[in-house]
C-alpha cells in the first residue's frame, strides 16, 4: 500500500495529472472458511472484522486510497458472475475432473515439479510448495476448468513484445522462464460446495463456488466499472498499474493477463512485483520473535519517519531488511539535516520575506559582484559562488531527477537523489555563513548578501519539501506552513528556484512548536 500511495501522491503533484488508487481485501476461499470454523463465527463476520484491520492500518499510515474494495462487495460479485458467463459463452470454461497438490494457505494447486518433501519435525515427512513453503495435500474432485493452455504462446509473445509489462526486469525473465519451461495446464476455476461453501456461486450451478483467484483478480475491473462502463473510454481508470508482492506473481503475471486476453480487454500498463521485508536479515517469524509491530513503530518513531524509512530502504530487486536501530538513525538524520535546517533559516535573525522581495525586485541580479566586493565581510567568496552554482542546478533538476526512478517504483534511488540536494543545502548554508554578514559600515550590502544566502538555502528547503510530500505528508505540510507557502503553490510546477515569488511572511518569528522532537532509542518492548 505504501509503495502505491507514495507513487500516487507524486503523480497528483503534477499539473493536470489524475490518479486512482485501489486497494482492499479478497475475502473468499477455503482459508477464510477454515479460520471462521476454528473461531466459531460466520465467514462474513470474520471478513468484516479483518477488512477493518487493514483499513485501520491504512489510516494509521496515511494511505490515501480512492477505494477500498472488498470481494464481498455487491458490484464485485456481479462483475465476477458476468465475467464467468462471458467465458462460458466463448467456450473457455468446461467441466472436468481435477486432481493435484493443493495448498489451502496459498489457495493454489501445484505440479509435482513445484513441490518438495520436507521433514515434519517428528521423524515423518510432509509435502510443501517450493516457492512458499506452505503444506500441500492431494485432492481430486469435479470442477470447472478455464482453458489457460490455449493462451500460453500468445502470452509469451506479448511479454516479449512488451518487455516493460513486468517490472523489475528479472521478474519478467523469471515469468518467461516459467512459461517456456513446461506446458500450462488448464486452470481449475471452481470448487465443489461439499468442500467450499464460502465463495461466489457459479452461475447456474449451485454445486460449485468460484475459485478464489478467478474471483479476486477481477476486483481491478470491478473498480473500473466493469461490466457497465466502457473500459476503453478516455475517462476510465483502466488499464492500470499493479503493485504486488512476489508471492502472488504467478497469479498476476500469468493467470490475470490470460483472463484479460480471453475477454479481449487491454492488459495492464505495468505489473510491478516487489520483494519482501526481512528483520535483522531473517524472515519474520513468530517463533523467532522478530516480527515487527508497525503500530508500535509508528507510535514511537512517528508515522512520517516510518513511511520515509520503509521507502528509503525498499530495494526493488531483493528483499529489504528492517532494523529498528536503522530506523532510529534515519529519523535522527531527518531531524538534524532537514527539520533543523528549516528551523535555522526560520530563525528571528533572518528575514526570508525580505530576501524574497529583493529577489523579485532585482536586488540580487548582480549578486556575484557584490559577493566579490572587497568592502564586505571576508569569507571564501569564490567558494560561495561555486557552492551556489552547484546547489541551484541541483534544486532546479530535482523533480525531474526523482521522477525517472519513481516511474519504476525505485523509491530508494529517488530518495538518494533527494538526500543529495538536502546535503548540498546544509553544506551551502554552513560554508557561506550568512549570519557573518553584519558589518555596520556596509549594512545595506551586508544585509543584501545575508538575505541572498538565506534565500538560496530557503528555496532549496522549499523545493525539497515539495518533492518529499508523498513520503512525509505531515512533516512536509508543517515545513511548508512554517515557510508560509500557500496551499495552492505546493505542486511540482513550483519546485524550481524562484518558482514561488510570494511566501515567507511571518516565517522568522519565534516559533514555539518544534518540527520534530528528539527522542531516545527504544530500550524495552512497550
Amino acid at each position: 500500500m505504501l509503495l502505491a500511495d507514495t507513487r500516487v501522491r507524486w503523480e497528483k503533484l503534477k499539473k493536470g495529472q489524475k490518479s486512482y488508487f485501489l486497494t482492499g481485501t479478497d475475502e473468499h476461499g477455503l482459508k477464510i472458511q477454515g479460520v471462521a470454523e476454528k473461531q466459531n463465527v460466520e465467514p462474513k463476520a470474520l471478513v468484516d472484522s479483518v477488512s477493518q484491520n487493514f483499513k485501520h492500518m491504512a489510516r494509521k499510515m496515511k494511505i490515501d486510497y480512492s477505494r477500498f474494495i472488498r470481494t464481498t462487495d455487491d458490484d464485485h460479485v456481479e462483475a465476477v458472475k458476468h465475467f464467468w458467463n462471458v467465458m462460458m459463452q466463448k467456450g473457455l470454461i468446461y467441466k472436468g475432473i481435477h486432481d493435484g497438490w493443493y495448498s489451502v494457505s496459498d489457495e493454489a494447486f501445484y505440479t509435482e515439479a513445484q513441490i518438495e518433501e520436507v521433514s515434519d519435525g517428528s521423524g515423518g515427512a510432509r509435502r510443501v510448495s517450493k516457492e512458499t513453503g506452505s503444506e500441500v495435500v492431494y485432492q481430486e474432485e469435479e470442477n470447472y476448468f478455464f482453458r489457460l493452455s490455449a493462451f500460453q504462446d500468445r502470452l509469451i509473445q506479448y511479454i516479449e513484445e512488451n518487455p516493460t509489462l513486468i517490472q523489475p526486469q528479472h521478474k519478467m525473465k523469471q515469468v518467461l522462464e516459467e512459461l517456456k519451461s513446461e506446458p500450462l495446464k488448464d486452470l481449475s476455476v471452481s470448487r465443489h460446495t461439499s468442500r467450499l461453501q464460502w465463495g461466489i456461486e457459479v452461475p447456474n450451478d449451485p454445486t460449485q463456488k468460484v475459485y478464489v483467484w478467478f474471483d479476486a483478480l477481477l476486483n481491478y475491473l470491478t473498480a473500473a466499472g466493469y461490466p457497465h462502463r466502457d473500459l476503453k473510454a478516455p475517462y476510465n481508470i483502466w488499464p492500470a498499474c499493479h503493485v504486488l508482492g512476489k508471492d502472488i506473481m504467478r497469479f498476476h503475471c500469468i493467470y490475470w493477463p490470460i483472463f484479460l486476453m480471453a475477454a479481449e480487454i487491454d492488459l495492464p500498463k505495468m505489473i510491478f512485483v516487489h520483494s519482501h521485508w526481512l528483520c535483522d536479515g531473517k524472515k519474520m517469524s513468530k517463533s523467532i520473535g522478530n516480527v515487527v509491530d508497525p503500530y508500535l513503530m509508528a507510535d514511537y518513531y512517528g508515522v512520517d519517519p516510518l513511511r520515509f524509512f520503509l521507502m528509503e530502504q525498499s530495494n526493488i530487486n531483493t528483499d529489504s531488511n528492517f532494523s529498528e536501530d536503522a530506523l532510529f538513525n534515519h529519523r535522527g538524520m531527518l531531524l538534524n539535516k532537514f527539520a533543523n535546517l528549516t528551523s535555522r533559516v526560520c530563525a528571528p535573525k533572518f528575514e526570508i520575506a525580505e530576501g524574497l522581495r529583493q529577489a523579485n525586485t532585482g536586488v540580487f541580479n548582480d549578486i556575484d559582484s557584490l559577493l566579490l566586493a572587497d568592502t564586505v565581510t571576508s569569507t571564501d567568496k569564490k567558494r560561495t559562488i561555486e557552492l551556489r552554482n552547484e546547489l541551484v542546478v541541483a534544486i532546479d533538476s530535482l523533480k525531474e531527477e526523482m521522477d525517472a526512478p519513481l516511474q519504476q517504483f525505485d523509491h530508494m534511488k529517488a530518495l538518494k537523489l533527494w538526500w543529495n540536494v538536502v546535503e548540498l543545502i546544509n553544506g551551502f548554508f554552513q560554508a557561506t555563513e550568512p549570519w557573518a554578514y553584519n558589518k555596520f559600515a556596509e549594512a545595506e550590502k551586508e544585509r543584501a548578501i545575508r538575505n541572498y544566502l538565506v534565500y538560496v538555502a530557503t528555496e532549496g528547503i522549499r523545493v525539497t519539501t515539495l518533492c518529499i510530500q508523498p513520503y512525509m505528508p505531515d512533516l512536509s505540510a508543517a515545513i511548508l506552513h512554517r515557510l508560509a507557502v500557500s496551499k495552492d503553490k505546493r505542486a511540482l510546477d513550483y519546485a524550481k528556484l524562484g518558482g514561488d515569488p510570494d511566501y515567507g511572511k511571518g516565517s522568522n518569528r519565534q516559533h514555539k512548536d518544534k518540527l520534530m522532537q528528539k527522542i531516545e532509542p527504544r530500550t524495552e518492548n512497550l
